[in-house]
């Protein structure tokens, strides 16, 4: 269970006054991918939250806490324990996006996929949502919210359709702490893969040198010539080139 993934990648994507820059993620996943053989970080079991911690969206809604502390309002009553904001929730697509296109084996945390929230234990064991016993009785508890599920189905089956997630070596190819920007290929011997986050407040324009072309757009509102772009806040892209 792979919690030193998962503690950089909330620093980055979801802390306010703590926020680490794109450099340190990037240091700190370098520092994690060189600490096992090879084979072992394939397999890493990459997640964001568990049964042990509040769930993802929470703990986006909460920032600038250590990971995995002061997160149940039963002991600290600043914890927002409440409904998270759209903004948590963009956040928490970013987070899965990353994951899903990062090296090692993502775990999903039951419920993250439809939207659940909750704090540590026992807010973040509820019963699992289900769409056909809907409606609850209050709708502003835990309900499926489609959009949330559709940009993980989305994210998942991206992975799955292209191999060089699961098998690719990993190249940073861009780091801008000013406009946390943060862009890397997964490179296999049948593709390689582009991947840019922009993990700011901001839209950003975008330049990579040296990448090259033939690129297709698979994942995000982008062309298939990435060498020059505008990304949204809080948004990933994903390219894919046959080599």
């Amino acid at each position: 269970m792979n919690y030193r993934f998962a503690e950089p990648v909330i620093a980055w994507i979801g802390n306010d006054k703590e926020r680490i820059t794109p450099s340190e993620l990037d240091q700190r996943l370098e520092y994690l991918r060189n600490a096992y053989p090879k084979e072992a970080t394939r397999v890493l079991q990459n997640l964001l939250d568990s049964h042990d911690t509040d769930r993802l969206v929470s703990k986006l809604n909460n920032p600038d806490r250590p990971y995995d502390s002061n997160n149940r309002e039963q002991e600290d009553d600043t914890y927002d324990a409440s409904k998270p904001s759209a903004n948590a929730y963009q956040k928490a697509r970013l987070a899965a996006f990353l994951q899903m296109t990062y090296i090692g084996a993502p775990m999903v945390y039951y419920g993250d996929e439809v939207g659940m929230w909750g704090s540590d234990d026992p807010n973040n064991r509820k019963p699992m949502l289900w769409k056909d016993l809907e409606p609850y009785e209050d709708p502003t508890n835990n309900h499926v919210m489609e959009e949330h599920l559709e940009f993980y189905q989305k994210a998942i089956a991206l992975r799955k359709q292209y191999d060089v997630f699961s098998t690719g070596d990993f190249t940073t190819v861009l780091l801008d702490d000013d406009r946390n920007l943060w862009g890397f290929v997964r490179k296999s011997p049948e593709e390689e893969a582009l991947v840019v986050l922009n993990a700011g407040d901001h839209p950003a324009d975008v330049e990579i040198n040296d990448i090259g072309d033939g690129w297709e757009c698979i994942f995000g509102n982008g062309n298939d010539f990435p060498a020059s772009f505008t990304i949204e806040r809080i948004e990933g892209r994903a390219w894919i080139r046959k080599r």
